[in-house]
């Protein structure tokens, strides 16, 4: 990594394809809309479009969708808007306030940060951010794109108070639902230690986290932090929608 006064060149930085990464992590799995979680003798309900399924444990890991299904969580809602841009230019990862990134035909920068906004359709608007943002450290590259050359996604960051994730079992009103959420725009790079830290919690076997970062990631610790300083605390609580 090389620093200068106003950005990072990650030169020995490598990109993934998240479409790749998950199809490599998770080749055989089920799609389906959960509506609401009950739980049951030494397990829980699973409440779906199609009926119910029984489960031994659950895990809640579906960013601010978590909270349709447990609510009083500590999410807050970050949109951010992603440009592409289809390019022959060659460019190296640099962050600054915002990021560059190549891709296969072009590069990829941003992002906007709205909070409390839930639309995830993509903004011209936001692309003309995201271009004065890619021109404080590349006016060479932001300088012959415009909004409508562009495309994009937009998303929702799950974020907590303490910028820290949701990692671990929901409390002990609770037993056999586990969080994973929380990550803000880290996802990538904080879920695959995360994720087997909780699946080993799960299992009831060794975390590869150290105990010190296991409480900091426990989400749990609002309710401990409020209990020692005296604090009322709103516990999650369960939602009970069915189809």
């Amino acid at each position: 990594m090389v620093a200068s006064p106003d950005h990072l060149d990650m030169t020995a930085s490598q990109v993934i394809r998240p479409d790749q990464v998950l199809a490599a992590w998770c080749p055989k799995h089920r799609h389906g809309r959960v509506t609401g979680l009950e739980p049951c003798d030494n397990g829980w309900i699973l409440h779906h479009e199609t009926g119910q399924t029984r489960v031994d444990r659950v895990i809640l890991a579906t960013a601010m969708g978590s909270s349709a299904l447990l609510r009083d969580l500590p999410l807050r809602g970050v949109r951010g808007q992603a440009s592409w841009a289809a390019s022959e230019s060659t460019v190296q990862a640099t962050a600054w306030g915002g990021y560059l990134i190549p891709t296969a035909d072009g590069f990829l920068f941003g992002a906007t940060h709205d909070r409390d906004d839930p639309g995830t359709e993509v903004r011209m608007g936001d692309h003309e951010r995201n271009l004065a943002t890619l021109s404080e450290v590349r006016p060479d590259l932001a300088s012959g794109l415009t909004a409508s050359s562009l495309t994009g996604r937009a998303a929702i960051r799950a974020t907590t108070p303490d910028h820290l994730p949701l990692a671990g079992a929901v409390g002990p009103e609770l037993e056999g639902l586990f969080l994973l959420t929380g990550m803000g725009s880290r996802g990538f790079t904080l879920a695959p230690l995360l994720g087997e830290h909780v699946a080993a919690l799960v299992l009831d076997q060794a975390s590869p986290l150290p105990r010190d970062l296991s409480e900091l990631v426990t989400p749990d610790r609002f309710r401990q932090r409020a209990l020692r300083r005296g604090q009322v605390y709103d516990r999650p609580s369960l939602v009970t929608e069915r189809p």
